[in-house]
């Protein structure tokens, strides 16, 4: 049979008007419920077979979780979508690498459609969003029948496609920390084409006092089975005077930390030598920024 890539299986529709709401339903329907925010991951997935969920919870109508508001740093609803990441001036601003995450998003129609909170629970290995995130500090609100509870955004990931939402629970919030002063931060990624996803991308924070780099935080996606924190990287520059060839070393150290895999977009061994590269040029973008800060 030829695949039309029509959604063609019968599921339920609801659509909840409250948080509370959304979270009843989930419990209720356990496995056999998704999420539908934006679409542009599910309905691709339900159209070509490979997920076929029983009943289909629409969040988009919860006026609670589309939000953007500075408040000790930046709060973000996971109904925002990429476009609004990409045209805040608060976002561009403090948050920089976030900003440049949203617009390397592949076109303005996806950009316009996708959320984050959708891009986030997608849990692609080569998500755009969640290495700029993770290098910005993040932690996420995740709301369930019992309760709220807290988690820095990379130990949401456990797998590629997996994340550590459990039944009944629903991304409720994205809190990033303030950068504080001479802070600045980067996002860096490579495709084979502009619209695609990345071959590897890498996002880096850094707070500098003088010459000295205080603080740094690096991460990349698209190199292991989930966005990685690469805290060996990082530990290379953090408390030193900020040089070439500390940026060298830190990038030569990612490429020892990642565990990448040869896919159709890429090698592994191509990734291993690029992430060295993209780790060194993210690392002096942030410096120079946080030297404007």
């Amino acid at each position: 049979m030829v695949n039309t890539h029509i959604v063609s299986q019968e599921f339920a529709y609801h659509e909840p008007r409250s948080l509370a709401e959304a979270v009843s339903l989930l419990q209720s329907h356990g496995f056999s419920a998704r999420v539908l925010a934006g679409g542009t991951d599910l309905l691709v997935q339900m159209k070509l077979g490979k997920v076929q969920p029983q009943h289909l919870v629409y969040i988009s109508k919860i006026p609670e979780l589309r939000f953007l508001a500075e408040s000790e740093g930046l709060r973000l609803g996971p109904l925002v979508f990429h476009r609004d990441l990409e045209k805040s001036p608060v976002v561009r601003e403090k948050f920089t690498a976030l900003f440049e995450a949203a617009r390397s998003v592949t076109s303005v129609q996806i950009r316009n459609m996708g959320t984050l909170g959708g891009n986030l629970c997608h849990a692609s290995p080569a998500a755009d969003s969640a290495p700029a995130l993770i290098a910005l500090g993040a932690q996420i609100k995740i709301a369930g029948s019992a309760g709220v509870r807290m988690l820095p955004l990379e130990d949401f990931f456990i797998g590629p496609g997996k994340t550590d939402l459990k039944p009944g629970e629903l991304l409720a919030e994205i809190q990033v920390p303030d950068p504080g002063p001479a802070s600045g931060s980067a996002f860096l990624k490579l495709t084979r084409v502009a619209a695609d996803l990345a071959k590897v991308n890498a996002a880096a924070f850094i707070q500098r006092e003088n010459e000295v780099c205080r603080e740094c935080r690096i991460a990349s996606g698209s190199v292991a089975p989930t966005p990685v924190h690469l805290k060996q990287a990082e530990a290379v520059l953090r408390g030193k005077r900020f040089d070439e060839d500390l940026c060298r070393l830190a990038g030569e150290k990612a490429a020892e930390e990642i565990q990448p895999i040869t896919d159709i977009r890429s090698t592994a061994w191509y990734r291993r030598e690029v992430i060295k590269v993209l780790v060194r040029d993210v690392l002096k973008q942030a410096w120079v920024r946080a030297s404007r800060a």
